[in-house]
């Protein structure tokens, strides 16, 4: 398509003879547009507003509007604004985090909005006539891919959009497999019961991709193949995979896909295309490609074209930053097999019916029209103008990684392409460039940091994620080099290149405090060997100094519960000076004072002189109650003693049934007397008689008083 700029779609000429009609009423979906603006705009005023969290609250308070009857849910008949209303209101309950004033929605924009439409628009096309839809969804459908192929230089290859961003790599297998089963179509899995097919993935890509495919069409995990990386760890070994493939071979099996990539996650590697298409076509291998690296053609001004992969995966919804997108597999249709090839008991007509029945899924035009966002999207916004958000993403990246390396960080991934050099061939610059910027704090001349590291790099992802509103940073962990911290444009948001000053002073400031807290870590373990009162605690996860735990002399022994409840009385004490310090569990399970991160103006041995003297305080008030408790241990145990010494002076005889009751008449009891400790004293036990006779003298003097007239009704 040109990238004439077209008319916007809120914004549409008026046709002839329409003057008396609304402005939304002139064209076929003028009032659908209306409604879903409307419902839009609701929801973005909604979450932005100010007032989210006291919303959510009152309406936690108030019951749900609606009536449940047995197990299931029965709506009762609502108006569209009590629906809106109460879609709003389920925007503010599920918001994770309500004192967040990031909004869970994201902006929209136009474009953002003729994609949202558009869906509205494809569930209204359902309604036509079924051949109708069909044709309609296949010349759009025809439109995009022209469109695409143009903008990402791509040539010779059919199209497929889907919403579930693998199902178009599943179903390519599933030709695949129809193709070299043919009996495949009849008896499903059991075609290849005999003869497995072998699916080649390297190590350093995402294990669930080949699992949700091997779910996805019933195959064991036995026809995965892990291929290694190479010598530079960046890509899939070619010498590995086509050892491999003469392996499968002479043990009867079919090499059918090999998955590669360029610029895939989480470090932006990839694989070289050339060779790795030459391997397959040799072996007669099936090559797809995916990763972030595919839009780099769309971002460099070039006429050259590629068709090297027999199949590619493309995610424009991330890439232009636009929700409801669908995710496009560009594929061409397997060639014939020969009677000349090298693999055996593969018919070769059946493998063509076999593939034909399973094209019937890829080139499927049912009127889902899932191709209508992207296109709708296409012509709202234009071609030049997505093709510069994409350059202006690999540039982002490109400073990005500029300032990462600049700031003394580890960066491990490739540098962004987008400035290659006129004379590079476009696979070559597919397979050297990356989409993101990969990083960590890690000490130098070390392959994988020690495990301390990964707790630092994890807790700088968190304070960039909480402190840096202007980048995203995404917080992963890698098998080669522990917890890793990347930022790829292409996923989220952009750096604009006025943040770049304001993102490099909070990384400063923060990698300040990793280099303090490093630094003062081994002093700090020292200080704490030198204090007998102190034991150095192993705190798990936790990036700051470390543990102590306060346990003075003549406390060893002492049990476990008393030793938690002084340290966490302890730090509730130090907390009130200083909350830095916080309380955790150790290795063993009981508790310490937790010391976070420092700077380097912070004195180690003050830290610990204050924990010291906040512990003696603690001590002594413990002490304090231990002593009281004695007291009233003791005083306890020996009125006890005297009651029962009391008790075994009445004689047996008080206690036989019928003999008891004559005892007591001919010698009535001495009144029970109780116990009463006197702290003041000692805890020494004294008699509650006095207690008892003051307690009946007042209620032998209130029936008196309550009938003695007062003293103005006598004058009176």
């Amino acid at each position: 398509m040109g990238d004439a700029q077209t008319p916007d779609v809120e914004s549409p000429k008026p046709g002839p003879g329409d003057e008396s009609q609304p402005e939304e009423d002139r064209r076929l979906f003028g009032g659908l547009e209306f409604q879903v603006s409307e419902v839009v705009g609701r929801l973005e005023a909604v979450v932005n507003s100010q007032e989210s969290q006291e919303s959510m609250e009152e309406e936690e308070k108030k019951p749900e509007p609606r009536k449940i009857s047995g197990n299931y849910f029965e709506p009762e008949e609502m108006a569209m604004d009590e629906i809106l209303k109460v879609l709003e209101d389920l925007v503010l309950k599920t918001d994770p985090s309500c004192e967040n004033t990031e909004p869970p929605l994201l902006p929209t924009d136009p474009v953002t909005r003729a994609a949202i439409l558009s869906h509205s628009i494809s569930a209204l096309f359902g309604r036509l006539e079924r051949n109708h839809a069909a044709r309609l969804g296949a010349h759009i459908a025809s439109e995009t891919t022209l469109w695409m192929s143009h903008m990402f230089k791509l040539t010779d290859y059919s199209a497929y959009y889907h919403q579930e961003q693998m199902e178009g790599l599943v179903r390519v297998t599933r030709m695949l497999l129809h193709h070299r089963y043919p009996r495949y179509l009849e008896d499903g899995a059991l075609a290849f019961a005999s003869r497995l097919p072998s699916i080649y993935s390297c190590v350093a890509s995402p294990l669930g991709v080949v699992q949700h495919l091997c779910r996805q069409l019933g195959l064991p995990l036995a026809c995965v193949r892990p291929v290694p990386v190479d010598a530079t760890g960046r890509g899939i070994d070619i010498e590995a995979l086509d050892r491999l493939c003469e392996e499968d071979i002479n043990g009867n099996r079919t090499p059918l896909l090999v998955l590669g990539e360029v610029g895939g996650p989480p470090l932006g590697t990839g694989s070289a295309l050339r060779p790795l298409a030459e391997t397959c076509k040799k072996r007669n291998l099936h090559l797809h490609v995916r990763g972030h690296a595919l839009a780099l053609p769309a971002a460099l001004n070039r006429d050259q074209t590629y068709n090297i992969a027999d199949s590619l995966t493309l995610t424009p919804g991330s890439w232009f930053g636009v929700p409801g997108l669908p995710t496009v597999t560009f594929y061409r249709i397997p060639e014939p097999i020969t009677a000349n090839d090298q693999l055996k008991g593969v018919n070769a007509a059946g493998s063509r019916e076999g593939t034909l029945a399973v094209l019937s899924g890829l080139c499927s035009g049912s009127g889902r029209l899932s191709a209508l966002p992207l296109w709708t999207c296409a012509r709202a916004a234009g071609a030049k103008r997505l093709s510069r958000r994409l350059d202006a993403a690999f540039r982002s990246a490109r400073a990005a990684r500029a300032l990462v390396a600049s700031a003394d960080l580890r960066v491990l991934s490739e540098r962004p392409g987008g400035d290659e050099p006129p004379n590079l061939d476009i696979v070559d610059a597919l397979s050297q460039a990356s989409a993101c910027v990969a990083f960590q704090f890690a000490p130098p001349g070390v392959e994988r940091p020690p495990p301390y590291f990964d707790k630092l790099n994890s807790w700088l992802g968190q304070v960039l994620q909480r402190e840096s509103d202007m980048i995203h940073i995404e917080v992963c962990e890698t098998e080669s080099y522990g917890v890793v911290l990347r930022y790829c444009p292409l996923e989220g948001s952009l750096l604009e290149e006025d943040s770049v000053e304001a993102w490099a002073s909070v990384l400063e400031a923060q990698l300040n405090v990793l280099h303090a807290t490093v630094a003062l870590r081994e002093p700090f373990q020292e200080r704490v060997a030198q204090h007998p009162a102190l034991r150095l605690i192993h705190v798990p996860g936790w990036a700051g100094l470390g543990g102590v735990r306060y346990v003075p002399a003549g406390w060893e022994d002492a049990p476990s519960e008393e030793i938690n409840s002084l340290n966490r009385k302890l730090v509730h004490t130090l907390r009130a000076t200083d909350g830095a310090f916080s309380c955790s569990e150790g290795e063993d399970g009981m508790f310490c004072v937790r010391f976070g991160m420092v700077t380097a103006e912070t004195d180690v041995e003050e830290l610990l002189e204050l924990v010291l003297s906040a512990g003696k305080e603690v001590e002594e008030s413990s002490k304090v109650l231990t002593d009281m408790t004695e007291v009233l241990k003791k005083g306890i145990e020996a009125a006890q003693e005297e009651l029962e010494r009391e008790a075994s002076q009445e004689g047996l005889l008080r206690r036989v049934p019928v003999v008891g009751r004559v005892v007591s008449w001919w010698a009535p009891p001495p009144p029970v007397t109780g116990r009463r400790l006197l702290l003041t004293h000692g805890g020494t036990l004294q008699s509650t008689s006095d207690v008892y006779s003051c307690v009946k003298k007042d209620k032998d003097e209130e029936p008196a008083r309550a009938h003695s007239p007062s003293r103005r009704e006598t004058v009176e």
